[in-house]
């Protein structure tokens, strides 16, 4: 059993781990990470689609941002844009669940759909707000990845929310997502993830991975190794 002295001594990290829990995978620990090898370089391909009121610019931002985080584990994401689309409902629930209907093509490794902001968005922002101030509660969330196969998720890309700017940006989202698609959980310290996308790694030296596939394994254990594994649901409509 921890001593209380040592339990104090982590009350801070799990007081910032509450406030931060939607844009925090667990804090660095740099000397662990560097004890741990990684591999040799290697890219994945994220499909995009996206909102109309999301530039080409904003998105190289965004893989500019993410990759910068990558390359501690020598790896590199490559954007690439399938299509503009509208939304296929308002909220993240509707999103993941279009997400869940669509297979990852010959060229995709993971799927991200970038949400944008309509009015809609800005009186919701308004409401958490005030929800916010009044109980300290954040309803509001800025992305998520589907727990089936950890190949499939959305980010709110854009957006000027002072409850938002206080949290997060689109850049952090997507590091935060990101590494939810390389099958990270979330914990307080990140040893567990470390190991997690250094197993990943290790994957594509496996015989029965498709060579055309940066494989997975999902936050549950369970490696995904083709597309075949990839679950898709059929649509609702």
């Amino acid at each position: 059993m921890k001593s209380p002295f040592k339990m104090l001594k982590l009350f801070p990290y799990l007081l910032l781990l509450f406030i931060f829990q939607c844009t925090t995978i667990g804090f660095h620990e740099t000397k662990v990470r560097e004890g741990i090898s990684f591999g040799e370089n290697a890219n994945f391909r994220v499909c995009i689609l996206h909102e109309p009121n999301i530039t080409g610019e904003e998105i190289q931002n965004l893989f500019l941002a993410w990759n910068e985080e990558l390359s501690l584990y020598n790896l590199k994401a490559e954007p690439i844009v399938l299509e503009e689309m509208e939304r296929p409902g308002f909220w993240g629930t509707d999103i993941l669940s279009y997400l869940m209907t669509l297979p990852l093509t010959k060229n995709c490794d993971r799927l991200v759909y970038l949400k944008g902001r309509t009015w809609g968005d800005i009186a919701f922002e308004v409401l958490t707000l005030g929800i916010f101030a009044g109980v300290g509660v954040k309803l509001e969330v800025q992305g998520a990845v589907e727990g089936r196969s950890n190949t499939r998720g959305y980010i709110k890309a854009k957006y000027i929310s002072t409850i938002q700017i206080l949290f997060t940006s689109p850049k952090s989202t997507l590091i935060h997502e990101g590494y939810h698609l390389l099958g990270c959980g979330h914990q307080l310290f990140m040893k567990e993830c470390y190991e997690k996308i250094r197993d990943v790694k290790l994957l594509l030296t496996n015989p029965d991975r498709d060579p055309n596939f940066f494989p997975n394994i999902t936050t549950t254990g369970r490696k995904i190794l083709n597309r075949t594994q990839v679950p898709i649901f059929p649509s609702k409509d």
